[in-house]
Parts: C-alpha cells; structure tokens; sequence
C-alpha cells in the first residue's frame, strides 16, 4: 500500500476544499435563480385585470357556457330563464359557483358528471370531490335586463366572469348567448367591444358574445326595441 506523502495529503485537501466552496457557490447561485424565477412567476399571476387572450385556447381548458331566454314579458319584469354548464373542472376537493341572491332564484343542479356531491346552498352551488374534466349545469331564473341608466333601451349585464384559485385570476374560456324572439331587440353597443379575445355575433333572434381571458370578465350589452316590438299594435 501506498502512503501519501505530507505534501501530496495538503494538496489533495487543498484540492477538496476548494472543490466544496465551488460546489457551494454553484448550488447557492442556483437556489438564488430558482428563487428569482418563482417570484417573477408569482408577480405574473393574474390578480383580477382583465386581459383578452389571443391565443387559441386549450380544448381542455375551463369552459362555461351560459344561455339566456328573453321574451316580452322579460322586458315589463326583467326576469328571464338561463341556463348554465361549466366544463373542464380543475380538479379540487371543493369549489362553489356563487350567484347574486338578489338577481337569482330558483337555482337547480341538471347535470353533474366527475363531481363526487354537490347541492344548492342559497346562492350558490357547492361541490366537493371533483375529478380532472368534470362537468356541472345548473338552470335558474335571473333578473337579466333592465332600462338602460344612460340611454335608451335595454342593458343586459353578466359576470363577472372568471376563474379564481388562491390570490390568481387563470384562463378560462366563456360563450354567452342571448335569445329573443326574432325582431324583437337589437344590438345596440356592448362594453367591452368586440376585439381579439373576444367575439361578438349578432343576429335577428340574438347575440352570442365569446371570450378567451384571465381576470374578471364584466359583459354590459345595450339592447333597444327591435323592428317587432316597434310594428307592434299599442
């Protein structure tokens, strides 16, 4: 067996120590990197700004589609029926979609696919045990349209829209649709206005609004009397 010499023993201890402090260095500059790179992450969270997305969504991304029945009667008492789903679920141990109580009523589960439990509790709808892609649709009445507080006709206001986990806003898609019977309102105006991100299509019997953003999503569209109501007899 070969014993070092003195010499060779300092230099080899020399060697290593300085092995280690490169080593240390090294694993210190990444933890700092690693650190800098959550916290910018963190300050790109959405914290409720909304912002359209012009990308194409995910097809797996969290989806809602809700619908809205206007008739003549929704616009002497501004009630309406909607009905609503919510796709593509994350998946949670419990989440709850909260609805004005003083704008909602009569609110009924119709559907629930890849939810363990869920109930009506007053305004909301509460789930537990929801698995990835679940799926839920809910039918209410809805205090939809109202005079306008600025002009004439009718202002039709929904959201805000969003999808909220923790302090962030993520990115959802949203389709609205608004029915009435043909010719009986028309498009006036819609805040925000159609852009990328968000679609607008008119037609006689409605309109249907499509989004693709993170944030809140607040959807005011102006509606006036269209050429049935103005034809009709008084």
């Amino acid at each position: 067996m070969t014993v070092p010499s003195p010499a060779d023993t300092k230099a080899t201890t020399k060697a290593s120590e300085a092995f280690d402090w490169d080593a240390a260095w090294q694993e210190a500059e990444e933890r700092a990197a690693e650190e800098q790179r959550l916290l910018e992450k963190a300050r790109q969270v959405n914290e409720g700004d909304l912002v359209f997305l012009t990308a194409p969504p995910d097809p797996d991304a969290a989806r809602m589609e809700k619908r809205i029945l206007l008739d003549r009667h929704s616009l002497e008492t501004g009630w309406a029926k909607m009905r609503q789903c919510h796709d593509n679920l994350d998946p949670a141990p419990a989440v709850q979609i909260v609805y004005n109580d003083e704008r909602t009523r009569d609110i009924r589960i119709t559907r629930r696919d890849g939810v363990g439990m869920a109930r009506v509790d007053g305004p909301s709808v509460q789930m537990r045990e929801i698995e990835r892609g679940a799926r839920i649709c809910v039918s209410a009445e809805v205090l939809a349209i109202v005079p306008h507080p600025e002009a004439d006709g009718y202002l039709v206001e929904n959201g805000p829209f969003m999808r909220r986990f923790l302090d962030g806003y993520y990115p959802m898609r949203v389709q609205l649709r608004i029915d009435w019977p043909t010719g009986l309102l028309e498009l006036a105006g819609s805040v925000p206005e159609a852009q990328p991100g968000l679609s607008i299509e008119t037609d006689r019997g409605g309109v249907t609004l499509e989004a693709h953003f993170e944030g809140r999503l607040i959807s005011r569209l102006h509606l006036t009397p269209g050429p049935a109501v103005s034809a009709a007899p008084r």
